[in-house]
């Protein structure tokens, strides 16, 4: 089942807000909510695992968008299920695990901004 969430985003200045999986997620969506600035997009500086040897150092500038952020498989394979991408805190069997960071979020503008994030098990 989806899970959405709306998460303030500090401006360019500030410091990335980290995205964790809140439950088993195999895709997730970023999106600027509307609602922010008087609807007026401030795009979104982020950081994600790019597969490189430094993952989450690199950080891609989108301008306001119409569409999504997509990470992990958008359209579900192999029997109908994607590859697991993230998974919620754990502290069962007396190990703690934290949650797995999905992505670093900030606004590209000086001005604060709000995203919607969508995570799908």
């Amino acid at each position: 089942m989806a899970h959405t969430r709306s998460i303030t985003l500090n401006g360019s200045a500030g410091a990335f807000v980290a995205v964790s999986a809140t439950q088993v997620t195999r895709r997730v969506e970023v999106i600027e909510d509307g609602s922010a600035n008087g609807g007026t997009g401030q795009g979104i500086a982020y950081q994600f695992n790019d597969g490189s040897a430094t993952p989450f150092t690199t950080t891609y500038t989108i301008e306001p968008q119409s569409e999504p952020i997509v990470l992990g498989t958008p359209v579900p394979q192999g029997g109908g299920y994607g590859m697991v991408l993230g998974t919620p805190p754990d502290n069962s069997g007396g190990y703690t695990i934290a949650a797995t960071l999905l992505i670093n979020l900030r606004s590209a503008s000086t001005n604060t901004t709000i995203v919607r994030v969508t995570e799908f098990d």
